[in-house]
């Protein structure tokens, strides 16, 4: 092999290599500010929610980067659940007050 083929073999590993490690770097860092967004969001969750909670707070910051990732995504399904089911409670409330109203007839 030439002497210019297997410097450009070198280089070309070698630029992978960083490649290799800038892009794990950032998916540690996209994970880090993730994490800390959604923590953010709890905060934010119980100062409007909860008033402000001193106890719910500290709860917030005693939890792990884990943990805070396993509430963000129980909040987004409930929130999509929540989203699936608004558009229907309207036809419910209809047809309970429906149901109320025959069984008070058949009460008098």
């Amino acid at each position: 092999m030439e002497r210019s083929s297997r410097n450009l073999l070198v280089g070309l590993g070698a630029a992978v290599v960083v490649g290799s490690v800038v892009l794990s770097i950032s998916n540690k860092a996209m994970a880090k500010i993730e994490v800390s967004a959604n923590r953010q969001k709890a905060k934010n969750f119980v100062k409007d929610r909860l008033k402000g909670n001193k106890k719910a707070l500290d709860v917030v910051e005693k939890l792990s980067d884990e943990q805070i990732t396993n509430l963000s995504k129980v909040v987004d399904k409930v929130s999509d659940l929540k989203g699936r089911v608004g558009p229907h409670t309207s036809h419910l409330k209809k047809v309970t007050n429906k149901f109320k109203d025959k069984v008070k007839g058949k009460k008098r």
